[in-house]
């Protein structure tokens, strides 16, 4: 069985590839390395470097697992992948049927491929593949020297102490350690989503306009406020997000609400990122809509400074 790559460009006549496979969630230090030794192994041999990832997350195509929330979007993935040196991306489809290949019918596939050759592989140590998991390192290795391609299986790299893994990351940001995650990912965590029509309410009454976000990438932070910034139009905008249920007013309904500073102008519709810098206070119930308005002044001026402290050290 051969299976669907989808590539971002791939140059004509049957180019050599040396790919680096994996989720790539998140694209941490360890994922960084991997991209780096794909580069070297490609220039040793005047190849090209090629990140090749999946979508949607092989879990939510297993039968009996489940898919995790994904760090970062599909689109920031491959664009994170291309910094790190991949001059070609790739998407595999990960079907039920995909993932249901035997690993060699998967090696073998790859020496068939008739739009690029196969010049060499590199993955983490402990990266699996094929029907329940079988392929491993060690096969690859062989599957390389039978057929002269470069291959390296990268060791995990540790922070302190912690084995860097995208699962690490996320139940750092899960239960809010912002800070920590960012240390060991060497990105800001960020929520990702669409801009929905909300209640109108902050807008009409507290002067403070906000994105009601509909999460499409990103995980899951503890209710409260935060301070945030987003890129729009190539212009960046100060932020601070609320999430939880806007108790004050009897809410119940779990919202992102994003109040983008010196912003005007119709967000519906769009695709907002934006990225957590601090946790600023827990979410709670106020008296009245003037109380809570004095405190969203408060929030502001604080997301400010965050900002523009943020926005000078880098």
């Amino acid at each position: 069985m051969d299976f669907s790559i989808k590539f971002d460009t791939l140059p004509s006549g049957r180019p050599e590839l040396v790919i680096g496979f994996g989720v790539f969630d998140g694209v941490h230090p360890g994922h960084r390395l991997i991209m780096a030794n794909v580069v070297e192994i490609a220039a040793g041999r005047s190849a090209i470097p090629a990140a090749i990832t999946f979508s949607p997350h092989p879990r939510a195509v297993i039968p009996g697992m489940q898919a995790p929330a994904a760090i970062i979007s599909l689109e920031k993935r491959i664009a994170r992948l291309r910094q790190c040196g991949a001059a070609v991306t790739g998407i595999i489809d990960f079907t039920p049927e995909f993932g249901a290949m035997e690993p060699e019918e998967f090696l073998d596939s790859l020496l068939r491929r008739q739009d690029f050759r196969i010049g060499g592989i590199c993955v983490g140590e402990d990266w699996r593949f094929g029907r329940g998991g079988k392929g491993d390192a060690a096969m690859l290795k062989l599957f390389a020297d039978a057929n002269g391609l470069g291959f390296r299986a990268v060791k995990r790299l540790e922070y302190k102490n912690i084995n860097i893994s995208s699962s690490i990351i996320r139940e750092l940001i899960a239960a809010g350690k912002l800070e920590e995650a960012e240390e060991i990912s060497g990105s800001t965590p960020e929520l990702c989503g669409i801009v929905r029509r909300g209640f109108r309410i902050a807008g009409r009454e507290l002067n403070a306009p906000t994105a009601n976000l509909e999460l499409t990438a990103g995980v899951m932070v503890p209710d409260g406020v935060y301070a945030g910034k987003c890129e729009l139009e190539n212009r960046v905008y100060a932020a601070v997000l609320n999430i939880g249920l806007s108790p004050t007013y009897g809410g119940n309904e779990r919202r992102i609400e994003v109040h983008l500073l010196d912003f005007n102008g119709d967000l519906y519709g769009l695709e907002l990122t934006v990225q957590l810098l601090k946790f600023l206070r827990p979410e709670r119930k106020f008296n009245d809509p003037s109380e809570l308005k004095e405190q969203i002044t408060r929030d502001i001026a604080e997301a400010t400074v965050i900002f523009n402290d943020k926005t000078r050290s880098n």
